[in-house]
């Protein structure tokens, strides 16, 4: 799942690693996608630029963002993501949120449709930074839920830092009728400083279906991001 569930990931980020410190954040990005997968399902037949925003202070963050389709040439989604993080150990903390997400001619040509979702997750810096992520969506996949296993690693050269990311997608009824591990995701990304606060990273994605109902695909992503 590249991107609706970058906003939980981009959410967590904008935490606190320390309780007792407090700590202010806002960051800014514009991401370029090929192909625009959200859950691992494609929302769109081409490539789309997703701009937004992240908020964080003490353990809280609001995050908001929007998708132009260069296809149709039209703003067809947004939404904003609230969240509360709390690390209780050293190597691991955990999240609750809650989502809202807008979709255009989701149910009807030309008219939006809104859903809310409830996102709860576990991360660690254990080796491997294996993480469990749940969302559960109350309206447009009816009553859908997902459980994701996504483990990661960093290797920093130089300026630059390369990850290596994988996710694993249990599938319960979100946004399709079967329940069953639908897919699994390989990244590989390059994140280098450009100018200032702004980091570029460049990122390809393999998404490999394991239910019928879902399919291979192959994703170039570029994001640009500004930390402040």
């Amino acid at each position: 799942m590249i991107t609706g569930m970058l906003v939980v990931m981009s959410a967590v980020n904008a935490q606190t690693t320390e309780q007792d410190e407090t700590v202010a954040t806002f960051s800014a990005n514009l991401d370029y996608k090929s192909r625009y997968l959200f859950s691992g399902i494609p929302f769109s037949t081409g490539s789309v630029l997703q701009p937004g925003i992240a908020l964080g202070y003490n353990g809280f963050a609001l995050n908001g963002y929007a998708n132009y389709d260069t296809i149709t040439d039209e703003i067809n989604e947004g939404g904003f993501f609230s969240s509360y993080y709390h690390q209780f150990h050293e190597a691991a903390g955990v999240y609750l949120g809650v989502a809202n997400f807008n979709y255009k001619h989701f149910k009807e040509v030309g008219k939006w449709a809104s859903t809310y979702e409830f996102n709860a997750g576990l991360v660690t810096s254990l080796p491997g930074n294996p993480e469990l992520h749940y969302v559960r969506d109350f309206n447009l996949s009816e009553d859908g839920q997902t459980i994701r296993l996504a483990l990661s690693h960093e290797v920093p050269a130089g300026a630059v830092t390369f990850t290596g990311s994988g996710n694993v997608v249990y599938n319960d009824g979100y946004y399709r009728a079967g329940s069953n591990i639908s897919h699994f995701d390989l990244s590989l990304s390059m994140t280098a400083p450009i100018v200032g606060a702004f980091t570029l990273t460049p990122m390809v994605t393999y998404q490999h279906a394991v239910a019928d109902d879902f399919e291979n695909y192959w994703v170039g992503i570029l994001m640009l991001r500004g930390d402040f």
